[in-house]
């Protein structure tokens, strides 16, 4: 029997998808284990490559990501609403995406014949989660993702990330998810409005002794990988403390 290792649906005019397979980044796992990572994609990006390549016309990197709104909502690094620099910008990374895509084209040909989420794709995604580490997000607002998945995933992972920039919008997440933030005012907000711990980029070293430096972290020493660590897990996750990392 073959066994699945992507499963793709479509809801709220995206496309989700979550993938089995390993990773080369170290920073994410040790490159022995398979993991899940999740992406979504808007609808505007399937069609956008879909008819370019239709047309036999060159991709554009900036063309893609224009097209992000649905997925990416107005997060700071967006390219619809923000300053476009989501690590997600770069080459090797969009060609990564594209060529995802390219391969949901060549599956579902339309976006009408991709499966809508259900209860059974439902349970299906929380089957190829038992005992992996899960990494919500790795394209797209993870909040994206119904919540009772999200719930039951965690339930059965090893261990699991995931950032929102959409705490203030979706304070559900909170038990799951950590707020993406950039500076100690929106850390604090994340935390007594909205109750979530936070994932904070810093520019400079902080004297907080509630906030736990990234241990995959070059200032930490790399002294662990997120898949063994799982510190990034919200409030359901492995300390109460909110976690920081410094701008490289």
């Amino acid at each position: 029997m073959k066994r699945i290792e992507r499963l793709v649906y479509f809801k709220d005019n995206t496309i989700q998808v979550f993938r089995l397979g390993k990773t080369t980044n170290a920073k994410i796992s040790n490159g022995n284990e398979k993991i899940i990572q999740t992406y979504s994609f808007s609808e505007n990006q399937f069609t956008y490559v879909k008819e370019t390549l239709e047309a036999n016309q060159k991709l554009v990197l900036k063309g893609f990501f224009s097209n992000d709104a649905k997925n990416c909502f107005d997060c700071p690094f967006s390219i619809n609403s923000g300053n476009g620099g989501c690590y997600t910008h770069k080459y090797m990374q969009y060609s990564g995406l594209v060529s995802m895509l390219k391969s949901l084209i060549k599956e579902f040909n339309e976006l009408s014949n991709i499966p809508l989420y259900d209860a059974e794709m439902k349970n299906e995604i929380v089957k190829l989660s038992v005992g992996k580490y899960v990494r919500f997000g790795t394209y797209g607002e993870p909040s994206l993702h119904p919540i009772e998945l999200v719930k039951g995933i965690t339930e059965v992972a090893k261990s699991w990330t995931g950032y929102t920039h959409q705490y203030f919008r979706k304070p559900e997440y909170a038990n799951f998810f950590m707020a993406s933030v950039h500076n100690e005012k929106q850390a604090k907000t994340a935390l007594d409005k909205f109750e979530y711990r936070s994932f904070l980029v810093a520019s400079t070293e902080l004297n907080d002794t509630k906030m736990i430096h990234c241990p995959a972290s070059k200032e930490s020493g790399y002294k662990a990988n997120c898949s063994d660590c799982g510190l990034c897990s919200g409030t359901k996750g492995k300390s109460k403390k909110s976690v920081i990392i410094l701008e490289h």
